[in-house]
């Protein structure tokens, strides 16, 4: 199984088998991040959620999801092509 340097907290680990998400996020995430920084992530965003009161069916909430998750990940976002 190929190996990472986690973005987040530096360690080499596998790489997750599959995206953990859709889209160009997922990729990213799958190619930067472990499994256990994923995995805190998922605890984080519950927390994230509740305090902005955030509704991620809303595309303007979703993407302030989103930019939380980069900074707690410390990643950058997927570069999308038009």
């Amino acid at each position: 199984m190929p190996e990472l340097t986690c973005a987040r907290c530096g360690r080499t680990m596998p790489r997750m088998e599959q995206p953990p998400m859709a889209g160009p996020w997922g990729v990213r995430i799958q190619d930067g991040v472990c499994l256990d920084c994923w995995k805190a992530w998922q605890e984080e965003q519950t927390i994230v959620i509740n305090h902005y009161g955030l509704k991620p069916h809303l595309a303007a909430d979703r993407e302030r999801l989103y930019q939380h998750m980069a900074e707690f990940l410390r990643l950058d976002a997927p570069q999308v092509t038009p």
